[in-house]
């Protein structure tokens, strides 16, 4: 518990925080040339292959998480 202005006890509360993390994820293509390669990819084309590999980048800034109180269940 922490002390609040007015010198009330306060009870915590529990939330989930949602991070928004960006991953890439890998494709295997035939193609003309690297743009050509991204076209196909970008238009879910059948030659494009998704390897069903992703690979952790990067986690986007605070502002961009979700935050939400964890409502408890009550038990009957």
């Amino acid at each position: 518990m922490r002390l609040v202005s007015t010198g009330e006890c306060a009870m915590k509360k529990t939330y989930v925080v949602g991070v928004r993390e960006v991953h890439v994820r890998f494709y295997q293509v035939t193609a003309d040339d690297p743009e050509h390669a991204k076209d196909l990819v970008n238009d879910r084309a059948p030659e494009a292959v998704d390897l069903e590999f992703d690979e952790y980048s990067h986690e986007l800034r605070p502002d961009t998480w979700s935050v939400e109180e964890k409502v408890e269940e009550k038990t009957s």
